[in-house]
């Protein structure tokens, strides 16, 4: 008998665990940024910030650009500059791969053109603050027709 009541007590101690370890699983912070009538500018520099408030911590950056039929090019090419609390800065110039094969890569769930790439990977925030991360589009005409948003999605390093 004892041994069934221990058992049945290790089973409730893992089921909460498990459970309390899955609720924090998701994102930390999403926002995406509207493009007005689905074109963006050549010279129009996109910028987010992230509240950074349980310092210190390490944190996965995703990029997400969501696109219409109207994008015509294989790639969506950009420069990306993130700014710490602390005032360090990164920078990259970061290729979106927006077709494949002349098709929209399309997101089975939603049916919708949508692609993720890891910006940075176990990055370390050692300050509070805001973090901000700014986009430049590089394609050289003036507009780019078809981008609907581009945005951010923030995650706790596993």
């Amino acid at each position: 008998m004892k041994s069934l009541k221990f058992s049945l007590s290790i089973i409730l101690l893992l089921t909460l665990a498990f459970t309390i370890s899955s609720c924090n699983r998701g994102p930390v912070f999403e926002h995406y940024l509207k493009m007005k009538n689905t074109v963006w500018d050549r010279f129009d520099i996109k910028q987010i910030e992230i509240p950074v408030e349980k310092a210190p911590v390490n944190y996965d950056i995703t990029v997400v650009v969501h696109c219409t039929e109207r994008f015509q090019y294989a790639d969506l090419p950009f420069y990306v500059i993130l700014t710490t609390p602390s005032g360090e800065e990164r920078m990259r110039e970061v290729t979106v791969p927006v077709r494949e094969n002349g098709k929209l890569i399309l997101d089975p769930e939603t049916g919708k053109a949508k692609v993720q790439l890891v910006l940075w990977k176990g990055l370390n925030m050692g300050d509070n603050g805001i973090c901000k991360i700014t986009f430049e589009n590089m394609i050289p005409k003036i507009q780019t027709e078809g981008v609907d948003e581009i945005g951010i999605v923030v995650e706790k390093s596993k």
